[in-house]
């Protein structure tokens, strides 16, 4: 059954929720999921991400072993969060007041993104950097 759309601000009918059904679910949750994405790119050897409602967010791709530990050896999401602000005051001075404003699953997404884009251009899983893999592999190749 196809649920009788309404205004954001608009409360639900009675009728609205009688109709409510898992198909009607699994379609709101996937335009909100939607409503949360972070796009990013990488340029001048920073990443750049845009939150839903275009605010730009720049992070560096160099890390120092601090900032990296901040991050990464959060226990929780709060303590990973606090970890990103700090690198924000300290990279892009202002943007933390920003994210602090943002919904909290544009926060973590932008989080996971940033830290997918570390993990691949530092090889930060892996302890060394793909630049570094691969002079690895030559040397040992021409060893």
């Amino acid at each position: 059954m196809a649920a009788t759309h309404t205004k954001k601000t608009d409360t639900p009918t009675a009728a609205e929720f009688e109709q409510w059904d898992d198909e009607l679910e699994a379609q709101a949750l996937q335009t909100a999921a939607q409503s949360f994405t972070v796009k990013h790119i990488i340029k001048n050897e920073c990443f750049w991400g845009l939150a839903p409602k275009g605010k730009i967010y720049k992070l560096p791709l160099a890390l120092s072993i601090d900032d990296f530990d901040r991050i990464s050896n959060s226990t929780n999401d709060s303590e990973s969060i606090e970890g990103l602000k700090r690198l924000l005051a300290t990279f892009a001075p202002g943007q933390e007041t920003a994210l602090a404003k943002e919904p909290i699953q544009v926060v973590m997404n932008l989080l996971t993104e940033y830290g997918a884009v570390i993990s691949k251009s530092q090889g930060a899983d892996l302890g060394k950097s793909q630049a570094s893999s691969r002079s690895s592999e030559v040397s040992t190749a021409t060893a």
